[in-house]
């Protein structure tokens, strides 16, 4: 529902320029500022997709973040939980509609990540102590020498909803998404179904330096309850299914590749 779907972008597109100013040497510091802005103001990109020789001009009016964090419905007896944004908010919306889904006769959950990036890396793994009763939910690695390494583990309350779960993951799966993926799948609480994640779990700083400069600076990060990075690397899905590709300016397919697969391996499982 945000402006830059409506308009059709999509996970991997590449940002050539922003209001006609080159992204070549932009950080993404500083590309999130020129991006961000004012609603009701606009924003040019100049956007390539895949392999195609000529960019395309979008223009983009911004909006203010709105709609919900997290939606849900019944697909049989199978719960399906969209999780659109780890915002503040996240694990309470999740264990309402969580909880609804199971009332309403749930024996299996699909929880949706896809795309899902935005939020503090923490709320990933708050959000992931609704579903995991006891053990390690990650990891944080500080910087040193040694690299000091500190778990996060599940506590009393946690793991109020314990039916069995598929996690869908994309390319544009990152950050606190990537958090909640890593404690699931680490944790024996659900298959990954999808494409490989991005590989962001730093936790970073704006430390203020001479003559109006700063550094951004990645002072730690997380890996997997089993000690694994994420950063640079990702998280690979138990089975692998890629997202269709979609010419710029046509339609999205109605068809949905990742969940159909998910709903034939729980049906597998039903008849086992």
């Amino acid at each position: 529902g945000s402006p830059a779907q409506r308009a059709g972008l999509r996970t991997a597109d590449t940002i050539r320029a922003i209001d006609g100013k080159p992204t070549r040497d932009m950080s993404v510091f500083e590309g999130t500022r020129a991006l961000r802005g004012k609603a009701g103001t606009k924003v040019a990109l100049t956007i390539i997709r895949g392999n195609a020789a000529e960019p395309h001009e979008v223009v983009l009016v911004r909006e203010k973040i709105a709609g919900p964090i997290v939606t849900s419905r019944l697909i049989g007896t199978t719960g399906y939980l969209r999780i659109v944004s780890f915002r503040d908010g996240v694990v309470e919306e999740l264990r309402k509609q969580a909880g609804d889904l199971v009332k309403g006769g749930a024996k299996h959950l699909i929880i949706d990540v896809r795309r899902t990036a935005e939020g503090p890396l923490d709320n990933g793994i708050a959000a992931a102590r609704v579903f995991i009763k006891s053990g390690t939910l990650a990891i944080k690695a500080s910087r040193g020498k040694p690299e000091t390494r500190e778990p996060v583990a599940a506590g009393g309350g946690d793991g109020v909803i314990d039916l069995p779960a598929t996690v869908l993951v994309t390319t544009g799966t990152s950050g606190p998404g990537e958090l909640f993926v890593a404690a699931m799948n680490d944790n024996d609480r659900a298959e990954l179904i999808g494409e490989r994640t991005l590989g962001r779990a730093g936790i970073q700083k704006l430390v203020k330096l001479p003559e109006g400069r700063g550094l951004w600076l990645t002072y730690a990060r997380y890996l997997t309850p089993k000690g694994n990075p994420i950063q640079g690397r990702g998280l690979e899905p138990d089975l692998a299914v890629d997202e269709p590709e979609v010419e710029f300016g046509a339609a999205a397919s109605d068809k949905d590749p990742i969940l159909d697969a998910a709903l034939a391996r729980v049906r597998a499982k039903v008849a086992a």
